[in-house]
């Protein structure tokens, strides 16, 4: 693994809710993974975080290219031609360049800490063990893959099912400056914790949309009454909406549609079943944060 690392400044103490010292975001050059830079970027600046770049060089490319009958079609050349090792050894250094490059120019930008790894083996299982140490893990919700132009990406897949503190799904299109924020609030601890955190991640201007989850029917009074309790009184742009006993991850993905809000902030330790809530994130294309760290709140 090489490793290399820049700025001399350390990161001061925290405050707020938001307890961050460190971001990690996968960097592999594709237009998911540069949106999920700059937010990264962003983030850090935003709660004097370090931020870490991971590059992953694909151990299945190389692999390939060592097979007798793996050719790559190039679209200026009438005939397919022979995968060269030595030939993807270099293209691979050179996106490695690239992605330290962005994030240098994005550190830069937001004038964080930063520093740059690079690994090889599968790229999901090397992200992974590159983030252990990491308190929120940024990613694109797909890779340069074709196969991943819908849906979750493989790494985005395994960083869900596996044991990531915290996990930011972001695409193109969106910014954690100018969006608005929707969070899932159920009346469970887990709940409460995400609405801390999305508090903290909003914006001047932005709205906070709380959509209330009762499990039992009226069960909303007191859903709102501790709400009560937990947004700040000089929030002006908070919304509430209620869709009672919902189980369904479709009827759920419809609404946050229909809201159009930006950001979801969610946790996977909430009341709802946890296949509704992954079943959730694969299907909307928004930015989703899944927070499972408590630790996030102070």
């Amino acid at each position: 693994m090489q490793q290399n690392e820049h700025g001399n400044r350390k990161p001061p103490e925290k405050s707020g809710y938001y307890a961050i010292r460190s971001i990690a975001v996968g960097i592999d050059c594709s237009p998911h993974s540069m949106a999920s830079l700059k937010t990264a970027a962003e983030l850090a600046a935003r709660t004097n975080a370090e931020l870490l770049g991971i590059f992953v060089e694909d151990i299945n490319l190389l692999r390939m290219a060592k097979l007798p009958f793996s050719q790559e079609i190039r679209i200026y050349s009438p005939e397919p031609e022979n995968l060269d090792t030595a030939e993807l050894e270099r293209l691979l250094r050179m996106q490695a360049k690239q992605a330290e490059a962005s994030l240098q120019r994005e550190a830069q930008l937001f004038r964080v800490h930063h520093s740059f790894s690079v690994r090889r083996g599968m790229v999901p299982k090397e992200v992974m063990a590159a983030a252990l140490g990491a308190d929120l893990l940024v990613l694109g919700r797909s890779g340069r893959s074709p196969t991943c132009r819908k849906g979750l990406g493989s790494t985005a897949r395994t960083a869900l099912s596996g044991s990531a503190k915290n996990v930011l799904l972001m695409r193109t299109g969106f910014s954690a400056e100018d969006e608005s924020v929707l969070v899932l609030y159920d009346g469970s601890e887990p709940s409460i914790s995400a609405i801390a955190v999305a508090i903290d991640l909003l914006r001047p201007g932005n709205t906070l949309h709380i959509l209330m989850l009762p499990q039992v029917y009226g069960d909303d009074k007191a859903m709102a009454d501790r709400l009560a309790m937990l947004i700040p009184p000089d929030m002006l742009r908070v919304e509430y909406h209620t869709l009672p006993a919902v189980t369904d991850s479709r009827i759920l993905a419809r609404y946050i549609r229909m809201a159009d809000s930006g950001l979801l902030v969610l946790s996977d330790r909430m009341n709802l079943p946890a296949e509704t809530i992954y079943n959730l994130i694969e299907e909307i294309d928004y930015p989703v944060l899944l927070v499972r760290d408590s630790g996030m709140n102070r």
